[in-house]
C-alpha cells in the first residue's frame, strides 16, 4: 500500500468575485496524493477528525501522470471532513484534490450567501483542476483522460452539476414546500430568512442567483459518485438528471434523516435507471459518512460522532471505499 501525502494551499478564481466584493472568489484546497516521504516528512494531525496515516512534506510518488478525484464535501464542512475516503484512493495511485468552498465551508466564516448558492460549487472544482493541470504540485501530473469527481451530502449535489444538471431554487422550493426541508440545514438553520435582505443588498448574491440556472458541466469529468446526496438535488431538471451519460454511483445509508434514500437517492434513479446505488446498512446515518473523531474532538461536534450500536464506522467506510474504488476502476480505464 502506497504511502499518502498532504497538502493545503490557495488559488483566487478572477471569474468570480468573494462574497463581500473584496477581492477574486478564494479558493482554499486540500490533497491527497500517492507519496515518496521526505526525511521532513511530518504526521498530519487534525484537531477534529482522525485522518489516518498521511503525511506533509511528502514528494509526489515518481512516475508518470495519475488520475484524479475531485472531493466536494457537505454543508459547513472541510475536504479532511471525508478525508477516509480522499487517503484510500490515493493508497490506489490517485490525486485527490477537494475543495473549501468560499463561504460554506468550516476553515472560512459561515455566510448565508456560501449556503444558498449550491451551484458556485461546481465551479470551484473545475477552477481547481484547471490551476492544478498546469501548475503547483501536481503541474503536468494529472492524468487530464481519467478524472472523477465525488461528493458527500451537498457535495453530492456539486459533482452532479458537473455532468450537467441545473438547479432551479423555484423548483426546489416548490417541492419542500413547508416541510423539514425548507428552512436550512443545522448548520445555518436561518437561512431560508437570510435569502430576501440578501437579494435586496448584495451584488454579488444577485449576480449569482441570476445564473443558478446555467449549465456548469464539465466535460474533463469521466465518472461521479455521489456519498448520501441530499434533498438540495430536488431542485434539479429530472431531464437534466436523465440526460447524463456518464457512469453515477450513489452510496447511502438507510437511516440517513438528513439525506432521506426515498427523496434522494432513489428520486435521482427514478429520472436516471443507469445510476448505480449501493446502501451501505440498514442503520446507517447521514454523519457515518464522516471521518472517526480525533483523540479529542470538540464537544459541540459530539452528534458527528454518535453512530447507532449496531454500526461500525470503520466497517461502513471501508465498505464505501471498496464500492468507490471498484466504480472508479470500471469507469476510469486503466486506474489502480
Amino acid at each position: 500500500m502506497r504511502d499518502v501525502g498532504h497538502q493545503t494551499g490557495h488559488i483566487e478564481d478572477d471569474a468570480r468575485p468573494a462574497w463581500d466584493l473584496s477581492g477574486p472568489r478564494p479558493l482554499d484546497w486540500s490533497a491527497w496524493y500517492p507519496a515518496d516521504l521526505a526525511p521532513d516528512s511530518r504526521a498530519v494531525r487534525h484537531p477534529v477528525f482522525d485522518l489516518g496515516e498521511i503525511w506533509s512534506g511528502a514528494r509526489l510518488a515518481a512516475g508518470g501522470a495519475f488520475p484524479v478525484v475531485l472531493l466536494s464535501h457537505g454543508t459547513g464542512g472541510s475536504p479532511e471532513s471525508i478525508g477516509w475516503v480522499a487517503r484510500s484512493l490515493a493508497t490506489e495511485g490517485y490525486i485527490v484534490i477537494g475543495a473549501h468552498h468560499h463561504g460554506n465551508t468550516a476553515g472560512q466564516p459561515y455566510v448565508a450567501e456560501g449556503f444558498l448558492c449550491w451551484w458556485e460549487r461546481a465551479r470551484d472544482l473545475s477552477a481547481l483542476l484547471t490551476a492544478h493541470a498546469d501548475r503547483g504540485p501536481f503541474g503536468g501530473r494529472l492524468d487530464l483522460t481519467r478524472v472523477a469527481a465525488l461528493g458527500f451530502s451537498l457535495g453530492g449535489h456539486t459533482v452532479l452539476s458537473l455532468a450537467g444538471a441545473r438547479s432551479s431554487m423555484e423548483r426546489y422550493a416548490s417541492w419542500a414546500g413547508t416541510g423539514p426541508f425548507s428552512s436550512g440545514p443545522r448548520e445555518f438553520p436561518t437561512l431560508a430568512a437570510s435569502l430576501p435582505p440578501l437579494l435586496a443588498t448584495s451584488e454579488a448574491m444577485k449576480s449569482s442567483w441570476a445564473r443558478q440556472g446555467a449549465d456548469y458541466s464539465d466535460t474533463r469529468i469521466k465518472s461521479l459518485v455521489s456519498i448520501a446526496p441530499p434533498p438540495t438535488v430536488r431542485a434539479f431538471d429530472p431531464a437534466d438528471i436523465a440526460a447524463i451519460q456518464i457512469p453515477v454511483t450513489l452510496v447511502t445509508g438507510e437511516a440517513d434523516v438528513e439525506a432521506p434514500t426515498a427523496q434522494c437517492a432513489d428520486w435521482l434513479r427514478a429520472c436516471n435507471p443507469l445510476f448505480s446505488h449501493t446502501s451501505v446498512g440498514e442503520h446507517v446515518g447521514h454523519y457515518t459518512f464522516l471521518c472517526q473523531p480525533s483523540a479529542d474532538p470538540p464537544e459541540d461536534m459530539d452528534a458527528m460522532f454518535h453512530d447507532a450500536p449496531t454500526v461500525s464506522r470503520a466497517a461502513v467506510h471501508a465498505e464505501t471505499s471498496a464500492v468507490v474504488s471498484a466504480a472508479l476502476r470500471q469507469s476510469l480505464p486503466g486506474s489502480a
